[in-house]
């Protein structure tokens, strides 16, 4: 299908939401209290910037990629909204099929590529964006902007609850957060890593927003938390398990520090947590869903692997067996890989080279921390603070699935990037925050 991404409508319509969205941020910006107002404007522009870099790469530099075919898809789906609303709502409610394609699908509204609408999690992606083409009227860059406003703010939320938290400087949180170049290029765009990425951030906001915060439950937050396990389910369905685990063991930081000074409650707490845990793991593998996972995992693999229409730079796992046994004896490199490379010597080109530089500045960070002289402390208060414990596990797991299944750098980049502020939150905890907050709280 042939589209017209830059044309003078497109840019008319894309500078029209433009100034909407600027608009709107700097309504928003003055209800912000404190130091912190001074980076939500920052972080939409920051957002903005990557998105639309993200867009011209893609159109310029590789002549269009996965996202200029969602946005096809999606104004595919958005013609046939016109010519037949009940084909379009029986699009939005089924898996595609050969039957649907031929039914639905015609010289009028265009067809969608035929590589994407075999594969449900990306035609998913085209229906999600379908439904953003109605208000950016066709627009790709206006949608690109749209995408990138939604990314900006899932991550301001996050941001404003790790200052709450009082766990980082408010200056260290936002570079964490809110100003990561990798995951602003990646997770801007019209792009299945946009949809998981903002559904992740939401999702553990409004977790913690109740857990964490103990604000009031409201029925907003918690549709806005079904509609985040909606996405992921349909776009990446493993990173659940990579929130819901880590989300337990936080749940239990939190119980195991309300009883601090109480070695046996303590004790109680942190041996049923543990073999919780355990028991959790047990049951993961032996379920459906591990199951299903497992063969996800080795199919991708094997796609990136032999499918020579992949291309760019590859890297190789000893261990290629993705059994469950196979998956275990594969962690270690596997995270390693996924937290660390491409190294700076491997990221030679347009899309690879910042994440070349932040995995130099991840591999410096690790280092200050295994050598400081507050280790101990600081592994202390990691287990104690509900957020950093969240964080570490998911960085861990979300970079084993990345590093064993990606094979090549392009797209080992693009599904690791929502581990980089979580793993930087770690990276640069403050002891001394913690403590000096642990003693305002006794």
């Amino acid at each position: 299908m042939e589209s017209n991404y830059v044309s003078l409508y497109d840019i008319s319509i894309a500078t029209l939401w433009l100034i909407i969205l600027l608009v709107i941020t700097n309504s928003r910006s003055r209800k912000v209290d404190g130091e912190i107002r001074k980076y939500y404007m920052r972080n939409v522009l920051f957002k903005f910037f990557f998105a639309i870099a993200f867009a011209v790469v893609y159109l310029i530099y590789y002549g269009g990629g996965d996202t200029t075919a969602y946005w096809d898809g999606a104004i595919t789906l958005n013609k046939l909204f016109i010519e037949s609303p009940s084909f379009y709502f029986e699009n939005l409610m089924s898996e595609p099929s050969s039957e649907i394609f031929s039914k639905h699908f015609n010289v009028e509204t265009g067809y969608p590529p035929g590589w994407l609408y075999k594969e449900p999690e990306a035609w998913f992606v085209c229906k999600i964006a379908s439904i953003i083409s109605f208000i950016t009227f066709k627009s790709y860059f206006a949608a690109t902007i749209f995408f990138a406003f939604l990314t900006a703010m899932a991550s301001w939320r996050v941001f404003e609850m790790i200052v709450k938290l009082g766990t980082h400087k408010t200056n260290i949180a936002a570079l964490c957060i809110l100003f990561v170049p990798s995951v602003s290029f990646w997770c801007t765009g019209i792009s299945k890593d946009s949809l998981v990425f903002i559904s992740i951030l939401n999702l553990l906001y409004f977790v913690f927003n109740i857990m964490v915060l103990r604000n009031a439950i409201k029925l907003k937050h918690v549709l806005i938390i079904l509609l985040s396990i909606f996405l992921i389910y349909h776009v990446r369905s493993f990173i659940l398990a990579a929130i819901a685990a880590p989300i337990f063991m936080s749940f239990g930081a939190r119980l195991t520090k309300r009883y601090e000074k109480q070695f046996l409650t303590k004790l109680l707490f942190r041996s049923f947590i543990f073999l919780g845990g355990i028991f959790l793991f047990v049951q993961f593998f032996s379920s459906s869903f591990s199951a299903e996972m497992v063969a996800e995992a080795e199919l991708v693999q094997s796609d990136f692997t032999n499918n020579q229409t992949y291309t760019g730079k590859r890297y190789e796992i000893s261990n290629t067996d993705a059994s469950p046994a196979g998956l275990i004896r594969a962690v270690p490199e596997s995270v390693f890989y996924g937290i660390y490379r491409p190294f700076i010597y491997e990221s030679f080109s347009p899309t690879l080279i910042v994440n070349g530089i932040e995995s130099l500045v991840l591999m410096i960070l690790t280092i200050r921390f295994f050598i400081s002289k507050d280790l101990f402390s600081k592994i202390k208060y990691i287990r104690k603070e509900e957020i950093l414990v969240f964080a570490f596990i998911f960085a861990l797991f979300i970079a084993f699935m990345s590093g064993f299944t990606s094979v090549l750098f392009g797209v080992l980049v693009r599904i690791r990037a929502p581990l980089l502020p979580f793993f930087f939150l770690v990276l640069t905890a403050n002891v001394m925050l913690i403590e000096n907050k642990n003693n305002v709280e006794k």
